[in-house]
């Protein structure tokens, strides 16, 4: 493997984890740097579903350890996180808000993703392994989703 393709490999990665890029710009890319549809895929899927884990699972210590600390971020974590989260309550007590999360990192839109999702468990206080299930499985969709328009894009050229 030659070291342009190493870099090629990073530098989709790098897009893979980013917010709001994600698997939706990366994919694309991949295929655009000459590797593999389906290749691209897979690194796409399993890169951009990395942050998924120590996002649903730091943010409470992000939470404790910054947030709290710095007076003019605790003042508007309290007014905006707080009241999303009492708010929110009443949906995070049905079964369905999962596959709905899931859903949601589904849509191949930009601020749809795994760490959108990822924030929105969080605020809504959902239980972790089921979060990041539902965010993976969606962010699964959404990568056959892609997967599926470059093929068919690569067809009609």
């Amino acid at each position: 493997m030659a070291m342009n393709d190493l870099i090629n490999i990073l530098f989709v990665i790098l897009l893979a984890i980013s917010p709001g890029i994600e698997a939706r710009v990366a994919m694309p890319t991949a295929v655009l740097l000459g590797f593999d549809p389906f290749i691209s895929f897979i690194l796409s899927f399993v890169a951009s579903s990395i942050p998924a884990v120590p996002l649903v699972y730091g943010l409470p210590w992000l939470e404790k350890t910054i947030i709290f600390r710095v007076g003019f971020l605790k003042n508007i974590y309290d007014k905006i996180i707080e009241r999303a989260r009492s708010r929110a309550h009443r949906i995070s007590q049905y079964k369905i808000v999962y596959l709905g999360l899931a859903l949601y990192v589904a849509v191949p839109f930009p601020l749809t993703g795994v760490w959108t999702g990822s924030l929105i468990a969080y605020i809504l206080g959902l239980d972790r392994k089921k979060s990041t299930i539902s965010i993976i499985f969606g962010n699964l969709i959404a990568c056959t989703i892609i997967f599926s328009s470059i093929i068919a894009f690569t067809r009609i050229i």
